[in-house]
């Protein structure tokens, strides 16, 4: 039987949370993720922890050095930017491509917006066109009174680039079609909203 969860390879951990045999990859990857684990599960710790740390160690080499340089608003964007991507994942389909192309489209469309020009950069694919808008909503809020309020463009710019070459370098690894997003969970899940995030009617703003 295959793994309900990659559909891919066979079912060969029994799983006491999907009630059902899940592969060890799926296992080593996904859980206390997008596996809810009771605390007394035999494959949290011993031998099979490993799998779990190795999958933490490389979802920080993957987005780690992409954070070096940036000052610490920046910085915090590209945090913002994992959290609201995993959110809007779990309500859409996508991939890592769709994924790249959205914040490419929004890259551009910020990149001009700084330099005083008004104009919206469209992307190939209208689902990632679709994807941007949403990208574009996770900075955007009002607060209690009403007032709008968005990063500078100057940091979102520099987060937006950084993220960009994060999914070119994870995409480039071959491992998966949605190897970034895989990460972009996992680490949403571990470390959850930087501090002074602020999430308004579901959208995530750098205050």
């Amino acid at each position: 039987m295959s793994c309900p969860l990659c559909r891919q390879r066979r079912g060969k951990r029994a799983c006491p949370a999907k009630g059902e045999a899940i592969c060890s990859q799926c296992c080593g990857a996904k859980r206390r993720v997008e596996i809810d684990c009771p605390p007394d599960c035999v494959f949290l710790d011993g031998a099979h922890a490993g799998a779990w740390e190795r999958s933490a160690d490389r979802d920080a080499r993957r987005v780690g050095p992409f954070l070096e340089g940036l000052s610490e608003a920046q910085g915090r964007l590209v945090l913002l930017s994992l959290v609201g991507v995993t959110a809007i994942r779990a309500r859409r389909e996508m991939d890592d491509r769709l994924l790249l192309e959205a914040v490419r489209a929004l890259r551009k469309t910020v990149e001009t917006r700084e330099k005083g020009i008004l104009y919206e950069h469209q992307a190939d694919d209208a689902r990632a066109q679709g994807l941007a808008h949403e990208l574009a909503e996770l900075f955007e809020a009002k607060d209690d009174e009403g007032r709008p309020h968005a990063p500078a463009d100057r940091d979102l710019l520099a987060a937006l680039a950084r993220l960009e070459r994060a999914i070119e370098a994870t995409h480039a690894e071959g491992e998966s079609s949605h190897a970034f997003l895989d990460t972009a969970t996992r680490l949403a899940a571990r470390l959850g909203p930087p501090p002074g995030a602020t999430a308004r009617s579901g959208l995530i703003v750098e205050p």
